[in-house]
Formats: C-alpha cells, sequence, structure tokens
C-alpha cells in the first residue's frame, strides 16, 4: 500500500492546483500572504515542474531580495524536511534505487558517508547536484536529522540570496549582479578546493 502513497500524493496535489489555478494566479498577482507564498514554494520545491531557481528570481523580482530569500528558504527547508521524513520511514528502498541513477551525486557518496554535514552543505550551494536528491539520499542514508537540516539551512542561504537578489537587480545593477555571481563561483571554487583536501585526509 504505501508504494502508492508517494505518487497518490503527486497526483492529489497536482489536481488540487490545477482545481483552483485561477485562484491561485490571482493570488500570486496581488499581494499574497506569507503562508501562501511559502507554500507555493515548498510545492514547487517538492514537485519541480519549474526550476525553483527560477521561482527564487521571481519572487525577487516581484518582491525584493530580502522578502523573497526568506521565503523560499523556509520554503524550500520545508519541502527538504518532508521529503526527507517520506523516504527516510516509507520509501527507503525505493530512494536508493532513485539514487543509483544521479551520477552527480555519487561522487559523493564516500564522502557524504565520512564528512555527513560538510558535504550536505556543500552539495545545497552546488547547482549542478539536484536538491531532491540530496534530499532523498539523507532520508535513505538515515542521516541524523538534525545535522541534516543544520547543513541543509546552512548551504540554501548563498544560492537563495543569489537568485533573488538577481530576480530583483540584474537589470538595474548588473555590475553588482556579476559581483555577486562571481563571489558564488569563488564559493564554489573554496568548496572544490576542500573538497579535494578532506578526501585526501579520508580514511581508506
Amino acid at each position: 500500500m504505501k508504494k502508492w502513497l508517494l505518487p497518490l500524493l503527486y497526483i492529489l496535489l497536482l489536481v488540487w492546483a490545477f482545481l483552483y489555478r485561477d485562484a491561485i494566479m490571482k493570488a500570486l498577482g496581488e499581494r499574497p500572504s506569507f503562508l501562501l507564498l511559502v507554500g507555493i514554494v515548498a510545492l514547487v520545491a517538492l514537485f519541480p515542474v519549474v526550476p525553483y531557481k527560477l521561482v527564487i528570481a521571481a519572487l525577487g523580482y516581484a518582491y525584493g531580495t530580502l522578502w523573497a530569500a526568506v521565503v523560499s528558504w523556509i520554503g524550500t527547508m520545508l519541502a527538504a524536511t518532508i521529503l526527507y521524513g517520506l523516504v527516510r520511514y516509507l520509501f527507503r528502498d525505493r530512494g536508493r534505487r532513485y539514487l543509483e541513477r544521479i551520477k552527480p551525486l555519487q561522487t559523493f557518496t564516500a564522502f557524504i558517508e565520512t564528512h555527513p554535514f560538510v558535504s550536505i552543505a556543500a552539495a545545497r550551494v552546488i547547482p549542478i547536484v539536484p536538491q531532491m536528491a540530496v534530499n532523498i539520499f539523507a532520508g535513505a542514508a538515515a542521516l541524523p536529522f538534525w545535522s541534516y537540516t543544520a547543513a541543509s539551512g546552512i548551504g540554501k542561504v548563498p544560492g537563495i540570496l543569489l537568485y533573488a537578489y538577481l530576480g530583483g537587480n540584474l537589470s538595474a545593477h548588473p555590475w553588482i549582479s556579476a559581483a555577486a555571481a562571481s563571489a558564488y563561483v569563488l564559493l564554489l571554487g573554496l568548496i572544490a578546493v576542500m573538497y579535494r583536501r578532506l578526501s585526501r585526509t579520508r580514511p581508506k
């Protein structure tokens, strides 16, 4: 029975979104409530029919960097926690099979086992690592909840701030936006250096 629970949940939420699509679009065109925005971001993170980075940028354009970043951070953290719990307690075997198809994450598997906090935080920052795969991996591997949550919360901040800022300021402040993007690339470089050093010290 439980193998049908997650697909059924997906279908019910998609049906709900379709039935209330007009109300949702109307609410987005106005000044929606904080909880509604958080819910929308969480749904997009859970059901990525639209890249969530574009959603963050759109929120940044509509509501400003800080508001968009806060809403996006809470929404994506809510989605990450839900998916972690579902995989860990209901779909661990299916989660492991899914992970076998995610090549970028396989590179980190052995590293995550010895450095769970650092690796989860780094995986949140690296844009080529699918965020859903990180959530599923954490649940399938039964990583400690609070360590996973803290690492995710820290790791999500740089990317969310960048996308929210670019969404609201790219056209008005192109040079500052370029500097912010460059800082993000530099952070990725530092993560790569840290990964290599820690990999060399990993126990055989």
